[in-house]
């Protein structure tokens, strides 16, 4: 089923076209993180206390089970559980909220760690000095320490094209045919971020929803990044709306 107006279709191959075969590279897979995104939040919404082995089996069946015979995929599945299981699972209470603030935190000054003794979420100041080191900041050694002791996990972010994904995939939600118009122009090129808001700035209702969907996005990310990691949440996200 297609429910977009042919112009506008037309205008959004247009646009596509133009763009050179980098930035189509990087769109498609911008497109396929978004995608995993959802498929991951939809696995999440059925099953919230998902293993990270169910959640990567899920996902190879969603993706890839089609692709394999019966006894390929008992196969698959098998591997993937005993791979999942010969992890150590490690059960943390996480700061859901400096969690998901570290994930869309990029700064070439900063760098983030989950403390996996707290849950918390911990920072380093790349070109500090030892004694301009505030009391919470780490310093190099304890970085260090941390990793090979294993309580320390390295916080790297997704790239932007994620969060840009999410607001191409907001943009085709909006009902408001001249703004989504609108949203699909500012998305073009460079300063998309700002424009974006810019024009939800105006348009109070939309405004909201877009903090709401992206909020949803951004706690369905935090939740594969700890399955990835073999991370097993044991406190849950706060509903409050942070904003973009």
């Amino acid at each position: 089923m297609r429910d977009t107006p042919p112009a506008l279709d037309a205008k959004y191959q247009a646009m596509l076209l133009e763009r050179s075969g980098e930035e189509r590279l990087k769109m498609a897979g911008s497109m396929y993180a978004a995608a995993r995104a959802l498929v991951v939040a939809s696995i999440l919404d059925a099953d919230p206390s998902a293993s990270p082995a169910a959640l990567r089996q899920a996902l190879f069946l969603r993706f890839y089970g089609h692709e394999f015979d019966e006894p390929t995929r008992t196969r698959i599945l098998a591997r993937i559980c005993a791979e999942a299981e010969g992890r150590a699972r490690r059960r943390v209470s996480i700061n859901w909220d400096d969690l998901e603030m570290a994930l869309t935190w990029r700064s070439d000054e900063w760098e983030s760690y989950l403390d996996l003794r707290t849950g918390e979420v911990r920072r380093r100041q790349a070109f500090a000095l030892r004694d301009e080191l505030e009391d919470d900041e780490l310093s190099v050694d304890e970085v260090e320490n941390g990793l090979a002791e294993g309580h320390l996990v390295h916080i790297e972010p997704p790239p932007s094209s994620v969060e840009y994904g999410w607001m191409t995939e907001f943009v085709s939600s909006v009902s408001d045919e001249g703004l989504r118009d609108r949203l699909a122009v500012v998305l073009d090129g460079r300063g998309a971020f700002r424009r974006f808001k810019n024009v939800l700035a105006d348009h109070p209702a939309e405004r909201e929803r877009w903090f709401a969907f992206r909020d949803e996005r951004l706690r369905s990310a935090a939740r594969e990044w700890l399955a990835e990691h073999g991370i097993e949440p044991t406190s849950t996200p706060s509903r409050g709306r942070r904003g973009s």
